[in-house]
């Protein structure tokens, strides 16, 4: 049994991405001895930036401040003297998304269509949201509608999943708000941000012990024993039952794992020559093939930007974002096929580099960001729930109004970190 003689830590946070950061500040600021155990290399988790060679200023996973009014990494960019560009926060409206079909515009009569049928499903999730019942989000969406292809890329994009997994409850408890950019990288700024903290890289955990208030670490680079332990990890590290704890966890931790499985959400960046784009050719695009305007076979939705070089970032959600990972010269075809018809041959000329993301196969998160299946919205406070004040947990899929973004994350650590607080002992 350990004792206090060979406690070498109060606290032990597993991960160094975004929440076992903002949980070491706190730490740190009331002077509690703690550290980080991270399996990789690196400091930011899902906050990852392309290699040098590409150009580090793109983000590879989270990029965007979502609801900017609140997200307090925009607080912290001014304080780390690190631009925020704000002037294109409701880029993914509707109201301001490009629609093409076939390289040409939508009709203003389909635009109209396209927003009213938004906001009939809007209205129908705002009366959803009150029902005893929780069903999955496609119920709710116009599966006969010609536009289906449309909404269903987009909900696709938000979630990493398709809609007939995703819980209704769990998609209407984030609520919308303005997106705001880093365009010297997000994954910069939270590598900066967390760059005086205690990590021992290379440390993947294997077996946690635990009895009472004593918790015992088994890593790749040692062993280390603790109070506390707060574990942050990505649910796909938790399901792939990569950490081995001693007892077992509790069957409803087991399971709310299990109903909070992890999307994928890949990234393909494009980046073009100088001048390529125009300014008013900047934006998000949801660009589509078929037959005609309410014939629609095929959707790609993606954003172009002018700084700091001209680029495309392509989003793929769910089936798509396994199949680029699986068959990437497949998807990359189809991408060049797509924008060629939209902006013309010329344009594929004018490519000079080329990565993707592959968040299924990361070995340190194995997804790229939680869902809750429906009626499993509820877990997510079973996930956060601590075990006995000894063992505490983090991450953005235990945050119900702000999963599977990094101000989530952010929060989780904050709160676990308080609550770790409250329960050691003078």
């Amino acid at each position: 049994m350990l004792t206090d003689n060979n406690l070498n830590h109060e606290v032990i946070i597993v991960g160094a991405g975004i929440a076992g950061i903002a949980a070491s500040k706190i730490l740190t600021k009331r002077d509690i001895p703690h550290i980080i155990l991270e399996a990789s290399n690196r400091m930011g988790g899902r906050a990852r930036k392309a290699p040098d060679h590409f150009g580090s200023w793109f983000d590879l996973g989270c990029s965007y401040l979502h609801q900017g009014e609140i997200n307090p990494f925009v607080e912290i960019s001014q304080s780390l003297n690190t631009s925020v560009k704000r002037d294109m926060g409701d880029l993914f409206t509707l109201e301001n998304t490009k629609l093409l079909i076939n390289g040409i515009c939508f009709s203003n009569k389909a635009r109209k269509s396209i927003i009213e049928e938004d906001q009939i499903f809007k209205d129908k999730l705002s009366k959803a949201k009150y029902s005893p019942r929780d069903k999955a989000l496609s119920y709710y969406l116009d599966m006969d509608s010609p536009y289906f292809p449309i909404f269903s890329n987009l909900l696709i994009g938000l979630n990493g999943v398709e809609p007939n997994l995703v819980s209704l409850k769990d998609f209407v408890s984030v609520k919308e708000g303005q997106d705001f950019i880093i365009e010297s990288g997000l994954a910069n700024l939270i590598e900066k941000w967390g760059s005086n903290l205690a990590v021992k890289f290379g440390s993947a955990v294997k077996e946690v012990s635990w009895t009472g208030n004593r918790v015992h670490v088994k890593t790749t680079n040692g062993e280390f024993n603790s109070k506390k332990l707060l574990i942050t990890v990505s649910n796909g590290i938790l399901s792939s039952n990569q950490i081995k704890f001693l007892p077992e966890l509790p069957k409803y931790k087991a399971a709310a794992i299990r109903n909070l499985p992890m999307a994928t959400l890949n990234k393909v960046c494009l980046c073009f020559r100088d001048r390529t784009f125009q300014k008013n050719q900047e934006g998000w695009y949801v660009v589509c093939g078929g037959d005609s305007e309410t014939l629609i076979s095929s959707v790609l939705s993606f954003e172009i930007r002018r700084s700091p070089k001209n680029h495309m970032i392509i989003f793929l959600g769910g089936k798509e974002a396994n199949e680029l990972e699986l068959s990437p010269k497949k998807v990359l075809r189809r991408i060049r096929l797509m924008l060629s018809n939209t902006f013309g041959n010329d344009v594929l000329e004018s490519i000079t580099k080329l990565i993707t993301s592959t968040w299924s196969l990361d070995e340190y998160s194995l997804g790229s960001y939680s869902y809750a299946l429906p009626g499993k919205n509820k877990d997510r406070d079973l996930l956060k729930k601590n075990i006995k004040d000894t063992l505490f947990f983090a991450g953005e899929a235990t945050e119900k109004n702000h999963y599977g973004t990094c101000h989530g994350a952010y929060f989780s650590g904050v709160s676990a970190a308080n609550e770790i607080i409250s329960k050691l002992k003078p």
